[in-house]
């Protein structure tokens, strides 16, 4: 055996652990990170319900989310297929749910609720409900289902980005490190 194989084997060695090390940390990091970041509250149940055909107009619409909502920015609209909101004053907030009362006079049609919301957690989330009065179909639009990412802002390449330079900045302190036990002393 050479004197540098027997030098480089320590290095290789000190390296793979370093790279085990550091995958496991990288891991950990997403999971454990990204995964709380991309759990937003969300709408789980309203009245009257998603494609509901209801005998006679409603007083009010009522939604409830998985947890509490901020009054700052709730916005609720309910819109007949000429565009004209049904709404009659402002939605009131009560913890995690939202009602929003509703004009008298609605006639038989189909309706769409479209709604926006802060989450207990600052984000955004909004969605529609399409409901019929009577024997109407309900309106449908393009956006049925609700849009938890309404706010356009991911923090998932924020936290992927600054793990790969954790990452980085680990393995090559790690290189140097490595090198330098490894570099036998200069001889005089």
């Amino acid at each position: 055996m050479s004197a540098a194989s027997s030098r480089t084997a320590p290095v290789r060695s000190a390296l793979s652990r370093i790279l085990a090390v550091s995958a496991g940390i990288a891991a950990l990091l997403v999971l454990g990170v990204a995964t709380p970041a991309l759990a937003h509250d969300e709408l789980i149940g309203s009245t009257p319900s998603p494609d509901e055909q209801v005998t006679t107009a409603p007083a009010s619409v009522v939604l409830t989310y998985s947890a509490a909502i901020m009054p700052e920015g709730a916005e609720v609209i309910v819109v007949d297929a000429a565009g004209k909101d049904w709404t009659d004053g402002a939605p009131v907030i009560d913890t995690n749910t939202l009602t929003a009362p509703l004009a008298s006079g609605m006639p038989e049609a189909g309706y769409l609720v479209e709604w926006r919301v802060v989450s207990s957690d600052g984000h955004p989330i909004s969605g529609t409900i399409p409901f019929a009065v009577g024997q109407a179909t309900p309106l449908q639009s393009s956006q049925a289902t609700p849009d938890a990412g309404a706010d356009g802002m991911s923090v998932v390449p924020f936290v992927v980005g600054g793990i790969v330079v954790v990452v980085v900045v680990v393995v090559v302190v790690a290189l140097a490190v490595a090198r330098r036990r490894t570099t036998p002393p200069a001889r005089d």
